[in-house]
């Protein structure tokens, strides 16, 4: 063990965006146009090849794009995240994404997932918990993790004594009257390796979270969809479909709590988070801006939350945020008489929701086996994961249950029935060249 002081340790800000340094965009995704759309735009056309068992795909259940550029794929048959760059190769560093297991050594299938700018991996199961994973501590390698600490009241100077991991210690590391001035740190490898590997981030059965979400069923959760936001907010947001008597069908948003102080083999100080209840933003209801049996959740860079479900009466919605008060209050950003979003004919089966940097919104219809995009105002624009065939359209693709958008415009689809991912681009011409120089 090591003694190390820190006074005023006033490095979570810091230290959260240590990782944003190592990480750049790549230059071929950066160069490339952004997705408008424009009188002369025709069809979404396949981009080849098609990812499917070549490139280690099975069951494809949900689609992330890092900062980076990797493609992360959730694959529940596999208990895996695969992860791809931009040319379907298989980057080295992700080993510990396979085979996921939670601490009691029963195999986890991943239904969701998304990837934060800290590139923390976060994904759900289906119950209550939430799991992360770190890919910055996992490039750098952990050398030590505190293992206790002395904290100092502010403004009395009282100092107190805590072992790292106890509520003690989690609520005076959390609170701002408090500093931690003195921390031990210990190389335990079995403590690093369980912070190097997956962990459980949240859990609805907890105590403290079953204190501070009173009004609902938290260690009955089902969630159903996750994902965070495009800036440095200490939050995820995820849908919890639970339902029973009191109609447990809502968005929750799960705030990031300081837990371990790490030191990173390259010298940084970085915390480490766990997840505690924050709020339910948005419950039960059949009117826009309600929730009705959620599916998936998705948020833009301005912190709108896009979320499909299968309940009455619109399968898509789009709420947003009003920070003026001590609390967001979300209001329904699509109306049923302006917005063709919300238009319920135009599906068959909503599943899941992406949303482009021009807050274009790409919806996939698990029935009808495509994916329908709509501009930022919610009006129907042009469906893609179709071929014409002496002029008759013909669905491309089996089962696709997931989409996600890159900066270039690509829309890549997760499609279950084929054990695959899809890609498409928008082009203006039918005789473009749209196998790209990956």
């Amino acid at each position: 063990m090591m003694n190390k002081n820190f006074h005023l340790i006033l490095i979570s800000g810091l230290l959260l965006s240590a990782c944003l340094q190592k990480f750049s965009i790549p230059e071929d995704l950066e160069n490339e146009s952004e997705l408008e759309f424009s009188a002369g735009d025709t069809t979404y056309l396949q981009l080849s090849p098609i990812w499917g068992d070549d490139y280690g795909i099975g069951d494809p259940t949900e689609i992330s794009i890092a900062q980076d550029g990797r493609i992360f794929i959730a694959d529940s048959a596999a208990h895996s995240i695969l992860v791809l760059d931009q040319d379907g190769g298989r980057p080295d560093g992700f080993f510990a994404l396979r085979n996921l297991e939670d601490r009691n050594g029963i195999a986890i299938s991943p239904i969701d997932m998304d990837v934060d700018q800290k590139m923390n991996v976060f994904f759900i199961d289906g119950s209550q918990r939430v799991f992360i994973w770190n890919q910055y501590w996992n490039t750098a390698g952990i050398s030590q993790v505190s293992s206790a600490g002395s904290f100092r009241h502010i403004q009395t100077g009282a100092l107190q004594d805590e072992t790292a991991g106890t509520e003690s210690w989690l609520s005076l590391l959390n609170n701002d009257e408090w500093e931690l001035v003195n921390t031990t740190f210990t190389s335990d490898q079995s403590v690093i390796d369980s912070l190097i590997n997956p962990y459980l981030f949240y859990d609805g059965s907890m105590e403290k979270n079953q204190y501070l979400d009173p009004y609902y069923k938290p260690d009955s959760s089902q969630f159903t969809g996750i994902t965070s936001p495009a800036g440095q907010g200490n939050m995820i947001f995820v849908s919890d479909s639970y339902g029973g008597t009191n109609n447990q069908f809502r968005l929750v948003q799960i705030n990031f709590q300081r837990s371990r102080l790490l030191e990173l083999q390259t010298g940084e100080l970085v915390w480490a988070f766990t997840g505690v209840f924050g709020a339910t933003i948005k419950g039960y209801g059949t009117g826009a801006g309600t929730v009705n049996k959620p599916l998936s959740i998705e948020v833009d860079y301005q912190g709108n939350l896009y979320y499909t479900q299968a309940g009455d009466f619109f399968p898509v919605h789009m709420i947003i945020p009003n920070l003026s008060g001590d609390f967001a209050v979300y209001s329904s950003g699509f109306q049923p008489d302006a917005s063709d979003i919300m238009n319920a004919s135009l599906y068959g089966s909503a599943l899941d929701v992406a949303v482009d940097e021009n807050k274009n919104v790409y919806v996939v219809d698990g029935a009808d086996s495509d994916v329908i995009v709509f501009d930022a105002n919610g009006k129907y624009f042009k469906e893609a994961g179709y071929e014409s065939n002496s002029n008759i359209e013909e669905s491309i693709m089996n089962q696709p249950v997931a989409v996600t958008v890159d900066k270039r415009g690509v829309v890549y689809v997760c499609d279950r029935g084929d054990g695959a991912v899809y890609r498409f681009k928008l082009s203006n011409s039918i005789d473009e060249d749209l196998k790209p120089d990956d």
